[in-house]
């Protein structure tokens, strides 16, 4: 039983969207872990979550006072877990989402987290950053050419940027992604298969096991959560706990 705002009572019952919901995810749950590609990504998600865990809790290097332990915490942290139940609702595209605001909060994190405007406590150390960023018209690739402390090499930089363009330009602004739906119809005119994306239908969304789309779909997420991973073990390894 469940009391309404106004003071009524509804029966479990009459809950509906909470049902399918819960119905979908644990259906996709096991699709996840029934199929390879899904099974990665899953677990990719998993790893990233239990490696801000650590990060969180057991870093010393890290200062809790600082916009670089709030940005894992508050920020990266949360993005994982949402990460986690979009990936349970068949929402691909806020898996992106997620995955640039994680990445610009761990560029930011380990600039402000190196020693660069930690005379300030937050959220002054992201303002000082932010307002640098704004005088001298910074771009997010200009940031990781001239802020990203030495330990991250030239390789590593360039992953970044490109993980960056990619996700900026097919999931976040709404042309890039009807611009990578037009381009799938067109692939798959190609095969004479079906090419819409299924979760441009809406969500949520079953996976279906004899639907092609799917399983590319999330195997070209596995392949970009890996991309990301290898990116924030180079950016936070001098802050990672010894047993780590």
């Amino acid at each position: 039983m469940v009391e309404t705002i106004g003071g009524g009572i509804v029966d479990d019952e009459g809950l509906v969207y909470g049902k399918i919901i819960c119905e979908i995810a644990k259906e996709n749950e096991k699709f996840l872990l029934q199929n390879e590609v899904g099974k990665k990504a899953l677990d990719l998600v998993f790893e990233l979550w239990e490696y801000c865990q650590n990060l969180v809790f057991l870093s010393k290097a890290i200062d809790i006072r600082s916009s670089a332990w709030s940005m894992l915490y508050y920020v990266i942290n949360t993005k994982i877990s949402s990460m986690i139940c979009a990936l349970l609702l068949g929402d691909v595209p806020t898996c992106y989402m997620c995955m640039r605001a994680i990445l610009e909060g761990a560029v930011d994190a380990v600039i402000i987290g190196v020693g660069r405007f930690l005379e300030e406590e937050f959220p002054k150390d992201l303002e000082r950053l932010k307002e640098l960023e704004g005088k001298k018209n910074i771009s997010f690739s200009e940031k990781c050419d001239l802020l990203l402390p030495s330990w991250v090499d030239k390789k590593t930089k360039n992953k970044c940027k490109k993980l960056w363009k990619d996700l900026s330009r097919y999931w976040l602004h709404s042309p890039g992604t009807l611009e990578m739906i037009r381009k799938r119809f067109e692939e798959a005119a190609k095969d004479d298969r079906e090419g819409l994306p299924s979760w441009a239908l809406g969500v949520p969304h079953r996976y279906l096991e004899w639907y092609p789309e799917d399983l590319k779909d999330l195997g070209k997420l596995a392949s970009n959560l890996q991309k990301l991973f290898s990116v924030l073990k180079v950016l936070f390894k001098p802050f990672e706990p010894k047993n780590l």
